[in-house]
């Protein structure tokens, strides 16, 4: 990843379905069965797991105006008035499941996710487990 941050949406990756969201192009339907190595279907390299921890968050922020991601998202949008029905309506209650079981093992730790091996190798990973349990991670 050459952008680098804390945050759910500071990574390259992250940023692109962001912008899948906003401009109305994203499909969940394109993710489906893609998070997981080819190898090791009980890892999730780095570009996956931060897709998928800024899909839980605008999950959130869909769900809750005042989720914790929400800000960063309005700020990217540019807007307060984010619309984001489309996005919500793509993902069924077993989508929300797996989506959720999947962010828990990109949050495990670094044998099941690269994304948690490179914030340990940081030696920030504690604030990165906040944060994205924080923005990403269902009360």
């Amino acid at each position: 990843m050459s952008t680098w941050g804390i945050h759910v949406f500071e990574n390259d990756a992250a940023q692109e379905l962001v912008d899948e969201v906003l401009d109305g192009t994203f499909r969940l339907d394109e993710y489906r069965g893609t998070f997981r190595s080819e190898e090791d279907e009980d890892f999730i390299p780095a570009d996956p797991g931060a897709r998928l921890l800024a899909m839980g968050a605008i999950l959130r922020v869909a769900d809750d105006s005042e989720a914790p991601a929400a800000a960063a998202l309005e700020e990217i949008a540019g807007t307060d008035e984010l619309d984001l029905s489309t996005f919500r309506a793509q993902f069924s209650d077993e989508d929300v499941l797996t989506l959720h079981e999947l962010i828990g093992v990109v949050l495990r730790e670094p044998a099941s996710s690269e994304l948690f091996e490179r914030w340990e190798e940081s030696g920030e990973h504690e604030e990165w487990l906040a944060v994205s349990r924080a923005a990403a991670v269902p009360n």
